[in-house]
């Protein structure tokens, strides 16, 4: 018999002083049973860094057991990617298969390897001008994992690239993602 998803329902007040959006969010995020906390708060965290009052809005692909969907993506009313982000270390192969299907593609790496990642894939990413690498702080994420309750609220502030989020334990953490490549597209 296969495990099902663990669902978190998250609650975010947000102030995005950097692109002028503040409101208030509720979202379901659903844990693969292969997935762990930390990818999927880097999850959210990606969210939280690409959501804007865009219509079509950014959503949530169908998870980590569906290989041709990103982990989030913003489509247009025909169904054309406008956005694609994937979180984690995926293969160079795939990234360029996104970028034929996306006009733009982030890649959100973290964790400890990551550094390692981007060294066996740099040559062939780099040149891909619709996609940028942002890399997010391993310790920031783990950080914000321990110990999630199955509903919480985060209060999350964006600023000059940054997010301080006041968390669940009411605890503020602050991100700064490191831009590895930038988006050239």
């Amino acid at each position: 018999m296969a495990l099902s998803a663990t669902i978190y329902h998250a609650s975010l007040d947000i102030a995005d002083s950097d692109r002028n959006f503040y409101g208030h969010e509720r979202l379901t995020l659903a844990l693969h049973p292969s997935e762990t906390a930390e990818r999927m708060v880097a999850r959210l965290l990606a969210w939280c860094l690409f959501n804007d009052q865009l219509d079509p809005p950014l959503t949530f692909g169908s998870g980590i057991s569906t290989p041709n969907e990103p982990d989030l993506w913003r489509r247009d009313l025909l169904d054309n990617v406008q956005h694609w982000i994937d979180v984690g270390e995926p293969d160079a192969d795939r990234v360029r298969k996104a970028c034929l299907r996306s006009k733009r593609v982030t890649v959100l790496p973290y964790g400890r390897a990551w550094a390692q990642w981007w060294k066996r894939h740099e040559k062939d990413i780099s040149r891909m001008e619709r996609a940028d690498v942002i890399a997010l702080p391993w310790q920031e994420v783990g950080t914000l994992a321990t110990a999630l309750p199955r509903t919480f609220t985060w209060q999350v502030n964006t600023s000059d690239g940054a997010l301080y989020i006041v968390d669940h334990r009411g605890e503020m953490t602050t991100l700064h993602p490191d831009v590895i490549k930038p988006f050239a597209g």
